[in-house]
């Protein structure tokens, strides 16, 4: 048998003589080691996930609201289209006239009517599954139809494609990032701005629950149960369902823009870090689903791509 080390036999003494003096020396020392190291295992783990609906009243009382507010009355549709149109007017070749703009996903309209009263645009084309523009944008030409087809609209129409979070409901990321390359002239851009990713903390856009992360801490049936109960605050109305998300991982994004026919000409992923010990409390909740830390902290991705 191979004799103990000097260390060894100290250790074993200490733990022997003052165990709750080592018992803290240990949580001294597992606290030095970075959370999301600590994390690693838990998520690497193939065991079979544990929902924690009997925690779901405790995890409610423990949280204030914590993320920033995104209202949707007249002044703040318009600050917002103001602001992206603004960044997206700085690009150097957008500024000339006769710029050609399709945005997919529209929603309100307001990013493309902003873009149209700067004056540069030579058409600006609204594009959703619906029709639930503002009364502002209402003046704009508007397609009907799901970005994941083909859209009746020629090939190398425009020189801007946008799109606004929409990538993390659509059903389809990779049909729908295609039919934008394709409407997209060549040497013309396309800007894609989403969240929140389906794994990050806010993920499920469920906004009347409080805490992080109930997309893995609540079973499906119990989610269902308490949107029905609680409803939810979403698109500036009150509903009892939540909307659709495409559960795609943030690698499959980054492999999307890597992989296509385009330059990838910057790329910003936001990040929220501070809610990462629920994994520690509920480990179960996160084993066995792939997930790795970014998953767990991006939860926003903004990409200006341009097409060779």
């Amino acid at each position: 048998m191979k004799p103990s080390s000097p260390i060894t036999n100290l250790k074993n003494a200490a733990k022997s003589a003052f165990p709750d003096v080592y018992t803290r020396y240990l949580r001294w020392q597992q606290k030095r080691v970075p959370l999301s190291a600590r994390i690693a295992p838990i998520l690497a783990s193939n065991a079979d996930p544990i929902y924690y609906d009997e925690h779901f009243e405790r995890l409610q009382r423990s949280y204030s609201r914590w993320w920033a507010e995104y209202a949707y009355d007249e002044y703040s549709t318009w600050t917002r289209g103001y602001e992206r149109a603004m960044k997206l007017l700085a690009i150097a070749d957008l500024r000339m006239s006769d710029v050609a703009v399709f945005e997919a996903g529209c929603g309100d309209g307001m990013t493309g009517y902003a873009i149209a009263s700067y004056g540069k645009a030579g058409k600006v084309v609204l594009n959703d599954t619906e029709d639930w523009r503002d009364k502002r944008a209402m003046s704009l030409p508007f397609l009907k139809g799901n970005i994941c087809q083909r859209l009746p609209v020629d090939s190398e129409s425009f020189d801007l494609a946008i799109t606004y979070n929409t990538f993390e409901h659509i059903e389809d990321p990779g049909a729908a990032f295609s039919e934008l390359v394709r409407l997209c002239k060549r040497g013309g851009y396309i800007h894609i701005d989403f969240n929140p990713l389906y794994c990050s903390p806010l993920g499920l856009h469920a906004f009347s629950f409080l805490m992080p992360y109930p997309q893995f801490l609540f079973s499906p049936q119990f989610i269902e149960a308490k949107v029905q109960e609680l409803g939810v605050n979403d698109l500036g109305q009150e509903f009892h369902h939540l909307q659709p998300t495409n559960q795609w991982r943030l690698a499959q994004f980054r492999k999307l823009w890597r992989n296509s026919a385009c330059e990838v000409l910057s790329l910003l992923e936001s990040r929220e870090e501070r809610h990462l010990g629920l994994v520690a409390e509920f480990p179960g909740a996160f084993c066995g689903r792939g997930l790795t830390v970014e998953d767990l902290q991006v939860q926003g991705i903004s990409v200006l791509l341009r097409k060779k």
